[in-house]
């Protein structure tokens, strides 16, 4: 993961904690501002994509957000080709008219491709 990949609001994974500790960006520079320490890039990780993170940001059961206001929507599927490590084969579009996008295996890169389609962020549901 580089710096210049993260946004204010990111989720990211502090190194090296005895639990896993999950935290947002709060500012961007030669130092990262997470939960309200400042960390180099070297000590965060990129979280990997899951189910429960899907399910953490509202995806639905068949893996689908529609933006707000909006009838579209981006749906994502798990990559059938991916050996090594789960990936995730992003789509967007409306109804049955999706077209693939990208493919994802970090939260973070989903948040980014999310802003960038739809000018919202994307949250974590209550």
């Amino acid at each position: 993961m580089k710096a210049e990949d993260l946004r204010i609001g990111n989720w990211v994974e502090i190194k090296d904690q005895e639990v896993k500790t999950y935290a947002q960006v709060e500012g961007i520079g030669n130092l990262q501002h997470v939960a309200g320490q400042l960390w180099s890039i070297e000590e965060l990780e990129p979280i990997p994509l899951t189910e429960e993170w899907l399910d953490r940001f509202g995806f639905d059961e068949h893996w689908f957000k529609q933006y707000e206001f909006t009838n579209w929507g981006i749906k994502v599927r798990k990559d059938p080709y991916a050996i090594s490590e789960t990936k995730w084969i992003v789509f967007h579009g409306f109804a049955n008219q999706f077209s693939e996008l990208v493919s994802l295996k970090h939260v973070h890169q989903l948040q980014n491709l999310f802003y960038c389609l739809s000018g919202e962020e994307l949250t974590i549901k209550e």
